[in-house]
C-alpha cells in the first residue's frame, strides 16, 4: 500500500548488488595475486557475479511492484513476488554458495585462511548449494535465510 517504502527498500537491495560484485572481483584478484591458478578462483568470480546479478534482479522486480498499474493486477503482482523471491532467495543463495566455495576451498588448499574460517565458508557454500532443493521441496527453503544471515556475519 505504500509505494515509497517499497521503492526505498528495493533501491537499497539493488544498491547492495554493486559492492558484492566489486568484492567478488577484488577477492579473485587477490587470490590470483597470491599465486592461485586453480579453477576455484574462477568459480568464485562466477558465483560472485551471479549473486550480484541475482540481487539486482530481485531489487528491480521488487521495484516494479511499487508501480500502481502493476500492483493493481493480481496476476502481475503474484508473478513479481515469485520472481523477487526466486532471484533474491534461491538464485542468490546458490550463486553465493559458489562464491564461498571458490574462495574457501582454494584458500584451504593454499593455506591462505585459518582452517576454521575456510571450513565456515565451506559450510556456507554447502548450505547455498543445498538451497537449490527448495525448488523441489519447501522444507529446504530454511537454508536460504541461513545463507543470507551467514553473508552478513562473514
Amino acid at each position: 500500500d505504500n509505494p515509497l517504502s517499497i521503492r526505498v527498500s528495493t533501491f537499497f537491495l539493488f544498491g547492495s548488488s554493486v559492492p558484492l560484485g566489486i568484492y567478488a572481483a577484488t577477492v579473485v584478484s587477490r587470490l590470483r595475486f597470491l599465486g592461485v591458478r586453480a579453477a576455484g578462483s574462477y568459480i568464485a568470480l562466477f558465483g560472485g557475479f551471479a549473486a550480484s546479478i541475482a540481487l539486482a534482479a530481485s531489487g528491480l522486480c521488487g521495484w516494479v511492484l511499487s508501480v500502481p498499474e502493476v500492483s493493481a493486477s493480481l496476476a502481475a503482482t503474484r508473478v513479481l513476488h515469485f520472481m523477487t523471491l526466486l532471484f533474491g532467495g534461491v538464485c542468490f543463495a546458490v550463486a553465493f554458495g559458489l562464491l564461498a566455495a571458490g574462495v574457501s576451498v582454494t584458500s584451504y588448499f593454499f593455506r591462505l585462511l585459518p582452517r576454521w574460517l575456510a571450513w565456515f565458508g565451506i559450510l556456507i557454500a554447502a548450505a547455498g548449494e543445498l538451497a537449490s532443493f527448495s525448488l523441489l521441496t519447501s522444507s529446504a527453503a530454511v537454508l536460504i535465510p541461513i545463507v543470507r544471515f551467514a553473508v552478513s556475519c562473514g
